[in-house]
């Protein structure tokens, strides 16, 4: 086993921000006596398959230099190989993506130094994870959560930036605004069913749905401010139908972490939650499309070791 840190640099993060700054970040790095081995991602998911072969060379530490999405693949990649236990694998990451989510959770600081002083500190955790079974092009797909997943307007905002993404527009404030404006002129209420631990939730027309292991979302709102990521439960966030004039009076409860006070919002815990939709829903985890529902989500408890700040 390496004690040497992989280090997996997400070239697109922040709209091509990681890499540019990583001779600042390596720089810092190596002032602190932190040992790595450098890989730079190249295209999509390049990331998942790093994670996966730095595995079977023998590290069981990897800094992600990027965003959430950088850090979704490279869980994804950690929870799907059979190489190591995951919760023998620690992870820690230099945020610089735009909404860097995660990294609020557990007070990563921005600041390359910083966050540097952070990694060389070690403090370590076990965090739980989210296991996501949803359908891509018509086949069973799986995903892994770390922070906050969800359906219905979320999702279809997600959707949208990612398909920008895809057609290669740099990513940026201003696209994620207008996907989240094409998104909210346009998503209407569907209907739901939501099962928890094997029992009906809820059934009925919903605007979105949160699940969360951690807190934030998008940019720091709190969708889910009850979820703790070592309680062994998914804390689950139902928006029912509510009008758009609402929706845009509401706003400041989702950067309050008030948004249980609303009396169209729903919210309970759970180990397990199986949803579907009519019609189909988009599924995001972690800020990433996963495909369409029905989805089934389990926690794992304990699955990661993540370095914190708390």
């Amino acid at each position: 086993m390496s004690e040497t840190w992989k280090v997996i640099v997400s070239s697109m993060s922040g709209g091509g921000k990681a890499g540019q700054e990583w001779p600042e970040i390596a720089a810092r790095l190596e002032a602190r006596g932190i040992a790595y081995s450098i890989s730079y991602t190249k295209y999509r998911f390049h990331a998942k398959e790093i994670a996966i072969e730095a595995l079977k060379e023998g590290f069981r530490r990897i800094i992600v230099v990027g965003g959430d999405g950088a850090l979704h693949e490279v869980l994804s990649g950690i929870m799907s190989q059979s190489e190591v236990p995951s919760n023998m694998i620690t992870i820690a990451i230099i945020p610089v993506g735009s909404g860097n989510d995660w990294a609020r959770l557990h007070e990563i600081p921005n600041g390359y130094d910083d966050v540097t002083d952070v990694i060389a500190r070690g403090k370590t955790v076990l965090q739980d994870v989210g296991k996501v079974e949803s359908f891509m092009n018509g086949e069973p797909f799986i995903s892994y959560m770390v922070n906050i997943g969800g359906l219905g307007f979320d999702a279809q905002v997600c959707h949208d930036f990612d398909k920008n993404k895809k057609e290669g527009k740099a990513t940026s404030d201003a696209l994620y605004f207008k996907c989240l404006l094409k998104g909210f002129m346009g998503h209407s209420a569907r209907k739901f069913r939501i099962v928890t631990d094997g029992t009906l939730f809820y059934d009925g027309l919903v605007f979105s749905v949160a699940m969360g292991i951690g807190k934030y979302s998008g940019g720091g709102m709190l969708q889910t401010p009850g979820a703790v990521f070592d309680d062994g439960l998914i804390d689950l966030t139902v928006i029912k139908k509510i009008s758009k004039f609402n929706i845009m009076l509401k706003i400041p409860c989702l950067f309050k972490g008030n948004i249980y006070n609303m009396k169209e919002v729903l919210h309970t815990r759970a180990r397990v939650i199986e949803i579907s939709a009519e019609p189909e829903s988009f599924v995001e985890v972690d800020g990433e499309t996963v495909g369409i529902s029905p989805i089934r989500v389990e926690v794992i408890p304990a699955a990661i070791r993540v370095i914190t700040n708390l």
